[in-house]
């Protein structure tokens, strides 16, 4: 599971400031439909669950069948539907449970118009702080989150010690936060 990030950002689970902008929220964590995390940005830390309680630590194949329908992680990717395809292809998110190189680094990919995605319950814990810049891998016109970074220098540094051809620094802005707030979500 991933810790919660170093860096100060808005938490949506009670007062909290953000030392960077200054933002409070208030307010609960919010539970949210799966087709609303399709529009937050990609870096928001989210959390996800089946509804079903946690099996006791002495059934570790149940607790490990579990951990993989509740956990904490980033919202990495977004697919939206296939324009050209006969079939009916639902829009997907992927939540990466830790980042890109680590061990214990696992995606898991929710298609949002599948009945099983239906049931889950999707938390918004944290959205990414301004100033923190987001290391992205294209593929095709999709970007994928590999890591979080608090700021330029730190991109920098996990880029030297993770050799990904063609990643891209994406830095989140006030104006991207705000729009995210004042639209209520």
């Amino acid at each position: 599971m991933i810790p919660r990030p170093s860096n100060t950002a808005p938490l949506l689970d009670g007062a909290d400031s953000d030392s960077k902008t200054g933002t409070r929220l208030t307010g609960t964590v919010r539970t949210i439909p799966g087709s609303l995390i399709y529009d937050l940005p990609i870096g928001t830390l989210i959390r996800f669950s089946d509804h079903i309680p946690e099996p006791p630590a002495n059934r570790q194949g149940d607790l490990a069948v579990w951990r993989l329908f509740n956990g904490i992680g980033r919202l990495a990717r977004r697919d939206p539907p296939p324009h050209f395809s006969p079939l009916a292809h639902p829009a997907s998110i992927t939540i990466r449970t830790a980042d890109f190189g680590e061990r214990g680094a696992v995606a898991f990919t929710f298609a949002l118009g599948e009945p099983s995605t239906a049931a889950m319950r999707f938390e918004v814990l944290q959205l990414p702080p301004v100033g923190s810049v987001r290391i992205l891998a294209r593929d095709g016109n999709n970007a994928e989150l590999l890591h979080l970074a608090e700021d330029e220098g730190a991109a920098v540094a996990w880029l030297a010690r993770h050799a990904v051809p063609a990643a891209i620094f994406d830095p989140v802005t006030a104006d991207e936060i705000a729009a995210m707030l004042v639209e209520g979500r």
